[in-house]
């Protein structure tokens, strides 16, 4: 017989939801294959940016446009180190600025135009660039690795978001399909699908962080038993160690331990043994 969820203690139920939650994250992970939609979720953000950061022409000593967001989103899907996902997406900008796209570059990031223009010529020429050039070249490389920066993060919200809201959606499926197996007709009852569905909601949430909690509140319990615990020990040791005027001394640390006096005080004292 299936007993009451109520009558369940508090930190099973915790873990069990995490479990779920756990179980529901893995299911949508292993049907990345099956649904790539999943993977690209939050890429557009990037591609937007990239679009932005790499104009036409893209000439000799220049990578393509689409060599770019090929090699992005490469590394998006297999969910390579998102730092360095933005070092290389950075990297892979620079690769593409020649003199031919140096306007349109400096339009979309707003520099100067003829000074980003002549800091890629004296740069593959292999001049010293002036100080104006040095300052115009910071501020560049500032704004696009911003730029880059804004995109991945509101691509990586847009990720985790949308995964969390496919994990609670299954996670709701398998409360519903694990009630129905337990319960049978019963599960359709109004409760028991209030209960189903606050579980499947909760175990998104209660995932990463089931275990930490449940083993707070083990230790919080167990903490709340000590005193008494400690308190009974004491009086069987007291007693053991004190047997020569045990009927007092028993008495009084039974009392101590929440133990009936009356009952401490029936032990025969040696007084009592000698009579």
């Amino acid at each position: 017989m299936i007993p009451p969820i109520k009558e369940i203690p508090l930190t099973q139920t915790i873990a069990a939801i995490g479990a779920l939650g756990t179980a529901a994250f893995g299911i949508v992970d292993a049907s990345k294959s099956a649904l790539p939609f999943i993977n690209h979720l939050g890429l557009s953000h990037i591609k937007k940016t990239i679009d932005l950061l790499t104009p036409g022409p893209a000439g000799v000593n220049s990578l393509g446009r689409r060599l770019i967001l090929d090699t992005v989103e490469a590394n998006w899907i297999n969910g390579a180190d998102l730092g360095r996902q933005k070092c290389t997406a950075v990297a892979l900008i620079h690769g593409h600025l020649i003199a031919t796209n140096a306007p349109g570059m400096a339009q979309n990031t707003n520099v100067n135009s003829a000074t980003l223009q002549a800091i890629v010529a004296n740069t593959l020429a292999g001049v010293t660039l002036s100080p104006e050039e040095t300052a115009v070249q910071c501020r560049f490389d500032l704004i696009v690795n911003t730029l880059i920066d804004e995109a991945y993060q509101r691509a990586d919200e847009k990720y985790r978001n949308g995964t969390r809201s496919l994990a609670a959606g299954v996670a709701v499926l398998l409360a519903f399909a694990g009630g129905w197996m337990l319960l049978g007709g019963r599960f359709w009852e109004l409760d028991h699908l209030a209960c189903a569905l606050l579980v499947g909601l909760l175990a998104v949430p209660l995932a990463p962080m089931a275990k930490d909690v449940s083993s707070a509140l083990a230790a919080v319990a167990d903490s709340l038993q000590l005193p008494k615990a400690t308190a009974a020990d004491a009086a069987v040791a007291v007693a053991s160690a004190t047997q020569g005027s045990r009927g007092p001394v028993v008495a009084a640390v039974a009392a101590t331990a929440g133990k009936p006096v009356i009952e401490a005080q029936s032990l025969p004292s040696d007084h009592d043994s000698d009579n």
